[in-house]
């Protein structure tokens, strides 16, 4: 039997029986045309021969279960049918990506926040544990950034005693920032 001389609305019925033949000149007449129309509306970094072999696959696997009168007609409807599943699928994947960056970014901002204000107020703390002079001289110095010059001569004492009472803040204050930059260390792989 010549196959190329039938229509395609014989060879949907030959198909449907099962004809391998009558599928194959299906295959030749339209598989080029639709490949190329997938070329043009997928991106390059989709493989539209996957795309149309898939096509194909599933109308043999589907040719007793599907009542294709016209198999061209058929195929062209299916192609565009999964180049817009293609896009959808993307699309929604993209969604995901987005929505699920910005989640780990609020949580990790929300972490970041929690665990600097737990650094300030264990540092309030430390400081809060000083003497009044040393701890006043502190935070004129590292808060408030004044020189051991002007906090000499605003508090009446000399430059020596201003450099004793921040040497000893900073020393207390080591010790509990060596945990956190321990963390930190860790944190960050450094």
């Amino acid at each position: 039997m010549d196959y190329r001389a039938l229509t395609d609305t014989e060879l949907a019925m030959h198909l449907r029986n099962g004809d391998a033949d009558a599928f194959q000149e299906i295959y030749f007449r339209h598989w080029k045309k639709l490949l190329m129309i997938a070329r043009t509306k997928l991106p390059l970094t989709d493989n539209p021969e996957d795309l149309i072999q898939d096509l194909f696959v599933t109308l043999w696997e589907q040719r007793d279960k599907i009542a294709v009168a016209n198999p061209g007609a058929y195929l062209y409807t299916s192609l565009r049918n999964a180049i817009i599943n293609r896009y959808r699928s993307r699309l929604l994947h993209e969604k995901y990506v987005v929505q699920t960056a910005e989640a780990l970014l609020f949580e990790q901002n929300t972490e970041d926040e929690i665990a600097l204000n737990d650094l300030i107020t264990s540092v309030e703390r430390q400081l809060g544990d000083l003497p009044e002079k040393t701890h006043r001289i502190f935070r004129l110095s590292r808060l408030e950034y004044k020189s051991v010059k002007e906090i000499s001569s605003l508090m009446n004492i000399p430059e020596r005693t201003v450099e004793h009472h921040i040497t000893l803040a900073v020393r207390k204050l080591r010790l509990l920032l060596k945990d956190y930059l321990i963390m930190i260390a860790v944190f960050f792989n450094l």
